[in-house]
């Protein structure tokens, strides 16, 4: 295992064991080395990012190791941050928010730390958002991609409310639409007219990635 290698390895293995100071010596050892920000996002923290996911999600876990290994990522990604500028820059943005009459958040919460993690920009509405929230949000942030979240049957609906508030406002084309939660379904989100579905937080970021790559397939009004 070469120095880089090992020191992509020190920054994820810390990260899992929920060390913020392991990681922030790691990081401190790659960029003395000359690697770039981005190098160590691409390399190790969205991957360690990811295996923290896996670790923590629908299984039995100790809640302190979540808030560590969340605690050393954010510091992590604080000691890149001005190494990181320019690129943030272009960071591709997203809209997210639990829709109305659900004010269920863990998972939507999630999903978005995630996808903060992984680069994008994240825009959080929050929950018991309204369909006209979502599109002020749309008209005012301009996203690549608006996530919803509904963990509730009965508010499922929402959603389909939602896509037709930015078709009556001109704005269906202007954005992608990723859909997510417990009782939602592949199916559901077809059935409404959303461009994508995710199960999980880790399939969301793979999906949001896909979905900005095929954005310039698809005509826009600003996006992309």
């Amino acid at each position: 295992m070469n120095g880089r290698t090992q020191i992509f390895q020190d920054i994820i293995s810390a990260i899992l064991r929920g060390e913020a100071n392991g990681v922030l010596k790691s990081i401190n050892a790659g960029l003395q080395m000359a690697m770039s920000a981005d190098e160590i996002l691409e390399e190790a923290m969205i991957p360690a990012t990811i295996q923290t996911l896996d670790k923590y999600q629908g299984a039995d876990f100790y809640i302190p190791d979540v808030i560590n290994a969340s605690h050393a990522i954010e510091a992590g990604l604080f000691a890149l941050k001005p190494y990181t500028k320019k690129s943030l820059q272009k960071r591709k943005k997203i809209v997210i928010g639990t829709v109305e009459g659900d004010i269920h958040d863990i998972g939507k919460n999630l999903v978005a730390l995630s996808l903060g993690y992984a680069g994008f920009e994240v825009v959080d509405l929050g929950v018991n958002v309204s369909p006209a929230e979502f599109v002020r949000a749309v008209e005012q942030h301009r996203p690549e991609i608006l996530a919803m979240s509904a963990l509730l049957t009965t508010t499922m609906g929402e959603m389909a409310r939602v896509i037709k508030a930015l078709e009556k406002h001109h704005l269906r084309k202007s954005v992608r639409v990723l859909v997510g939660g417990g009782p939602v379904t592949k199916e559901f989100a077809e059935s409404i007219g959303a461009d994508a579905y995710g199960s999980s937080a880790r399939e969301a970021i793979s999906i949001a990635q896909s979905l900005v790559r095929r954005c310039s397939d698809r005509e826009r009004d600003y996006a992309c």
